[in-house]
């Protein structure tokens, strides 16, 4: 169990996986936070705000960091 462990937490086997479907895994989580920040109500977003404006709008910041990130990824 000890040595199955060791193998798994070396990253070695790592080494094995393509690129093109590493690309796409690492894209594809960045789609799924993208989703997941959809569904946060605006409600909690605007918690405490006592004007209501875009920039105070945590999602268009989420958006716009995880775009300038998966468009890094995709190029490289």
């Amino acid at each position: 169990m000890l040595e199955h462990i060791k193998y798994i937490l070396n990253f070695e086997w790592l080494t094995d996986v393509a690129i093109t479907p590493a690309r796409g895994i690492f894209l594809g989580l960045f789609v799924l936070i993208g989703i997941l920040v959809l569904l946060i109500p605006n409600d909690y977003i605007y918690e405490g705000v006592q004007e209501r404006r875009w920039w105070h709008n945590l999602k268009l910041w989420a958006w716009l960091d995880l775009a300038v990130i998966f468009t890094v990824y995709y190029i490289f």
